[in-house]
């Protein structure tokens, strides 16, 4: 017979009313439930109450096979860096295996006060932050399933999956303003095997609803940015399916510094919708932070088996299909298959740009193809 424990931090001294910090209460719960030798581990935040946190790290590995972390009370971060005890990530699991993180409730960063202070956007504020914390950290973790749960107003990314392997995330809602700095919804890094789905994320600039597959890289509104410093990016196997976006900045984005090294291969965008998006297609090589734009290097990430099929909507810039690629290290074996992109109202009509980008075009396609073959 399978044996059971919970951990109900109440019990271990939270108080959660949303003033008293209760991380105390959240570790010695955590500490019971890794340590148990039961099949199925819980640690339960009871609903009904609101528990303030310092930032928490939740270390295994764990002894039970079957950890669950259910969140059915609200969880709330300090009011912004003045409050915060160190600019930490708010929750990370480190070393973590077999990990189901539920609930119906809301993580809260409650970011606004780190956005008032970001270099970004006040790069003339003294003592602005570059990095702000995220809100959920997997790091080393295998076997982590996700899922019901809402994450608001996080300082920077709502959920960072670093290193990691074998991470499902299903029917969260995510969301911060449309002006929040760097918000992304889900910064995937150095990982494998990870799947987003039936999410919808409000994150920034970006709301998408998606299925998403073994990936290893920034997704949530592009891939990328890839090869900063020089450095080599290995980015393959990606699969982005029924998408929507409404009103992004960008589309299905590929991004890579034309410093860097390796190559991204084997992506698949299919069945994507687009509503008044301003870049519904962009692969672009030559990203960079001067506004008057970066010159070809001799070295580029190789972006190759690239394809484009069954994209419908509205594009809110004149070029819809945007493949800027590098002259030294162009784009390969890039495929549009029955694309059909119309201007927004603003515009009279949208077209396609190509630089070095090569492969094949199937179907209908509008506007019109420009690839090379």
């Amino acid at each position: 017979m399978a044996t059971s424990s919970v951990a109900n931090i109440l019990n271990y001294g939270a108080a959660g009313d949303g003033v008293t910090d209760d991380s105390l209460a959240f570790l010695k719960a955590w500490n019971a439930t890794c340590n148990s030798v039961t099949d199925y581990s819980t640690l339960l935040v009871p609903s009904g109450h609101t528990f303030l946190v310092q930032p928490l790290t939740f270390n295994g590995p764990c002894k039970s096979p079957n950890l669950y972390f259910q969140v059915d009370g609200g969880i709330v971060a300090p009011q912004g860096p003045n409050e915060w005890k160190a600019n930490e990530n708010l929750m990370s699991f480190v070393e973590v295996d077999g990990l189901s993180l539920n609930g119906t409730a809301t993580i809260d960063g409650r970011g606004k006060p780190w956005w008032d202070a970001s270099c970004r956007d006040h790069p003339q504020l003294q003592g602005c932050f570059g990095r702000m914390p995220t809100m959920v950290m997997f790091l080393h973790c295998t076997r982590v399933r996700m899922q019901h749960l809402f994450l608001v107003n996080s300082p920077q990314a709502h959920i960072l999956v670093w290193n990691s392997d074998s991470v499902e995330f299903h029917f969260l809602s995510i969301n911060s303003p449309a002006d929040s700095p760097n918000t992304d919804g889900i910064h995937i890094q150095a990982s494998t095997n990870v799947s987003i789905l039936q999410s919808v994320i409000k994150a920034g600039l970006h709301f998408n609803l998606f299925s998403l597959h073994n990936k290893s890289c920034d997704i949530i509104h592009s891939i990328g940015s890839l090869g900063k410093d020089g450095s080599v990016a290995n980015v393959t196997n990606i699969k982005v399916h029924h998408v929507k976006f409404f009103g992004t900045s960008n589309g299905a984005r590929i991004k890579t510094y034309q410093v860097g090294k390796g190559i991204v291969q084997h992506v698949e965008f299919r069945n994507l919708t687009f509503y008044d998006v301003q870049n519904p297609i962009i692969i672009d090589q030559h990203y960079c932070f001067d506004p008057k734009g970066c010159q070809d290097l001799p070295t580029a990430v190789h972006i190759d088996d690239v394809s484009y099929a069954g994209a419908v909507g509205t594009s809110a810039s004149e070029v819809a299909m945007n493949l800027n690629c590098s002259k030294t290290v162009p784009c390969t074996n890039i495929s549009f298959k029955e694309i059909q992109l119309k201007p927004s109202k603003s515009l009279k009509s949208v077209e396609s740009s190509c630089n070095n980008a090569h492969g094949s075009t199937t179907g209908n396609v509008k506007p019109a193809s420009c690839l090379h073959g």
